[in-house]
């Protein structure tokens, strides 16, 4: 589970520098015609952009949850053959074993029973 926490960290973190690099690379005018008579320019919101996009991280954190904690279940059942002697009379019958297994979706075994 340490493994999977510390991918989560290294996620988060390169996201959020990403972000930071977004936030403080260039200018948020962007000229795009400038002559006597005209002026053409974008004004992009990069400070809502990146305010968006840092509690959008919900969302990994919310796709790492479903991967990491929604177990995916397998049942395996054998049949053990046992020989039983009563007096006379041998009789043949067999045991069941079952095991029931989950795991991530990484294929680590979360569990046994």
């Amino acid at each position: 589970m340490e493994n999977k926490a510390s991918l989560l960290d290294y996620v988060l973190l390169i996201t959020n520098l990403i972000l930071f690099w977004y936030l403080l690379r260039g200018k948020n005018l962007k000229i795009h015609e400038q002559t006597q008579n005209k002026l053409n320019f974008t004004i992009q919101p990069k400070l809502l952009r990146f305010i968006g996009l840092f509690i959008g991280q919900v969302g990994i954190i919310l796709l790492f949850a479903i991967f990491a904690i929604v177990p995916v279940t397998q049942l395996s059942c054998y049949r053990v053959p046992q020989n039983l002697q009563a007096s006379s009379i041998e009789q043949k019958s067999s045991k069941i074993i079952c095991k029931l297994r989950e795991f991530d979706f990484f294929g680590n075994q979360k569990n046994q029973k």
